[in-house]
């Protein structure tokens, strides 16, 4: 009878480690625009949530004026606009974490960051390249990578891999399907940034909220003075067209 409940018990224990390891999951932590998720197994993509947890197969897509947030466990990705990727693995034992990316179309920054004596293995596959990290930081368009720290193996769909270090970046040749060798210098990442956005949205890091800041107080009106000549040729002065460009505030970490 002993021994059956020492076997009973030791079952228990692999069954909880299993269910912990398929647990695993990404969370959405800021949202800006338009982002839409594709639930595992369906084909129907549905406005993503912030907070939303992320598993396995999961799509995420953004539109022009959008971007995402999400945290993977030691690792923050950052979905800029007009990406389509899938989350094909997260996964984590004792002291290593694996993430697998497809990235379809646009652009990635990732940033992994393990703790001491754990380690983040991740992989971003797209059509034309694969690049690998542990522990670094680096941003991926399908075709162009640049490292802003650790290393990076990077290869085309054809042809030798490549380590690119920090500060490097490479590229491959749509033609050839091969990584050119890493330069100095940043890379010609698509899409360009800074793009238009939406407003963002931030999952907030506890329950407590901060005082609202008390209104500033109006300003005491002038009385108009004459009226300024306008410059020879006719030109106002403004930028062109007229009005200003809002952009997406590069996400630090």
């Amino acid at each position: 009878m002993k021994r059956g409940i020492i076997i009973l018990f030791f079952f228990l224990a692999v069954s909880l480690g299993g269910a912990k390891l398929a647990a695993q999951q990404a969370v959405i932590r800021e949202l800006s625009g338009t982002v839409e998720i594709r639930q595992p197994g369906s084909e129907v993509w549905g406005a993503a949530a912030l907070g939303q947890s992320l598993s396995g197969d999961t799509g995420i897509s953004t539109g022009f004026r959008s971007s995402a947030l999400i945290g993977m466990g030691d690792t923050l990705l950052i979905v800029r606009p007009l990406t389509r990727l899938t989350v094909t693995e997260i996964s984590s034992s004792a002291e290593t974490e694996t993430l697998n990316l497809n990235l379809h179309s646009g652009r990635v920054r990732a940033d992994i960051n393990p703790p001491p004596g754990n380690r983040t293995s991740m992989t971003v596959t797209s059509p034309m390249a694969v690049a690998g990290a542990r522990g670094t930081i680096f941003e991926f368009d399908t075709l162009s990578l640049e490292v802003q720290e650790g290393t990076v193996e990077f290869v085309g769909s054809l042809g030798a891999p490549y380590l690119v270090d920090a500060g490097r970046s490479s590229q491959v040749d749509q033609i050839s399907r091969h990584a050119s060798s890493p330069y100095r210098g940043p890379s010609e990442l698509r899409p360009q940034l800074p793009i238009a956005a939406g407003a963002m949205q931030v999952l907030p890091r506890s329950a407590s909220t901060s005082p609202s800041p008390s209104p500033e107080p109006s300003p005491t009106p002038t009385p108009p003075g004459p009226p300024s000549t306008p410059p020879s040729g006719g030109s106002s002065g403004g930028p062109a067209g007229g009005g200003s460009v809002d952009f997406i505030p590069d996400i630090q970490f």
